[in-house]
């Protein structure tokens, strides 16, 4: 690569990165196409150009990322992971990429990786004070499974890492299952899968439970073998926390059947199935109250002098009208007459209708919740909890 390539290729990229930070974008996407190379960022969970340039510089742009990740320079045909720090004018940031062979070229993502997680705690990632009730109930367990769901950039992590922040304590041996690992948590014993070398989330777990853990989170629960060893070590006296990919409480149990593992066993060791999304938090320099529409008021159960707010967009929010995000969450509980209920094989409506007796709270209504407090929009809600959801 000439070296006067190589210094436009570093330049460019510490230029977006800057942009990212400023702006608190999540990720970094640049992707090669017909005429151009496309950079874009991923700023309150929304997609926002950056900036277009020539095609021709892609090569020395996707090189210099693979090298500053220690990556192979000449693979150019399989997908290939990695971290890399870098200094720029805004100091020093941990960054993961994911470089994928694509029509076009190889497209790469860089996430930036959270600065503090030390920092992260139960009361600033978006619980609803009934939840909060909810939630901490269950984390004061002593063992048991709490799974939670959602999908893709649904907060899931955020949220258990904020839970194991509350959790690690001198007197509790807290470890977990990882891929990848995003961050260091002061006082938590982290592993990394490496399915190259055995490392799979079954073979950890197996290791873990002649380790005397009390606390262990299992990454991602997808297969059949993993939840069945979480299942185990619930029963055997630990705290598991897991994440999994469905859409509600009642979707993650039905996984769980389908993976295989006996429904006695899902009842005696599930405690508590967390769903959640994330919102937009709406920027309270320039949001707008309104009164709803009398549609909107029965739909959302409000009652007229309910009022919302409207994202406006100021120079605090970047014009965009938000700023930040925030969970909405749907705590389900697996109390004694929900599991009697299982048991006996009870439709979902029955379940969703016991575990909303015992005080559980559905995606929607807390979203609703959030847009009366002013801390979102009821089109957030619509959009992310109802269109997506």
């Amino acid at each position: 690569m000439p070296a006067e390539s190589e210094q436009t290729a570093q330049a460019l990229i510490e230029q977006c990165l800057e942009a990212a930070v400023q702006l608190r974008a999540s990720d970094v996407h640049v992707e090669p196409q017909l005429d151009k190379l496309a950079f874009r960022l991923r700023v309150e969970g929304l997609l926002k150009l950056w900036k277009e340039v020539p095609l021709e510089a892609h090569a020395q742009v996707i090189t210099r990322l693979k090298v500053l990740a220690r990556l192979d320079v000449g693979e150019k045909k399989r997908s290939q992971e990695g971290r890399f720090s870098l200094t720029t004018k805004l100091g020093m940031r941990e960054y993961r990429i994911s470089v994928v062979p694509m029509l076009d070229g190889e497209k790469a993502v860089v996430r930036l990786m959270h600065q503090d997680l030390s920092e992260l705690s139960l009361k600033n990632i978006g619980y609803s004070e009934p939840n909060m009730k909810l939630y901490s109930e269950l984390l004061n367990k002593p063992h048991g499974l709490l799974l939670h769901c959602g999908p893709t950039d649904s907060g899931k992590t955020t949220a258990l890492y904020a839970s194991l922040n509350h959790l690690a304590k001198s007197w509790r041996n807290v470890s977990t299952i990882e891929d990848p690992i995003e961050g260091r948590l002061p006082g938590v014993n982290q592993a990394q899968v490496s399915v190259e070398v055995g490392q799979t989330f079954p073979n950890i777990l197996r290791s873990y439970l002649r380790q005397d853990c009390d606390v262990i989170l299992v990454g991602d629960i997808r297969d059949s073998e993993t939840a069945q060893l979480a299942v185990e070590a619930a029963h055997t006296g630990h705290l598991v926390l897991g994440t999994m990919n469905a859409g509600n409480a009642l979707a993650a149990l039905a996984r769980l059947r389908e993976w295989g593992v006996p429904s006695f066993f899902v009842t005696s060791a599930l405690i508590g199935v967390v769903a959640q999304r994330l919102v937009r938090r709406i920027c309270k320099a320039c949001r707008r109250p309104y009164q709803p529409s009398p549609e909107i008021q029965q739909e959302c159960n409000l009652s007229p002098h309910h009022q919302l707010y409207q994202a406006v967009g100021c120079g605090q929010c970047a014009k965009l009208g938000y700023r930040g995000r925030l969970g909405v969450h749907e705590v389900f509980v697996l109390t004694t007459p929900v599991r009697e209920a299982m048991q006996t094989g009870a439709s979902e409506a029955e379940l969703y209708a016991l575990a909303t007796h015992s005080g559980m709270i559905n995606l929607f209504t807390d979203g609703v919740f959030k847009c009366v407090a002013g801390y979102t929009t009821i089109e957030e809600v619509y959009k992310t909890v109802v269109l997506e959801g």
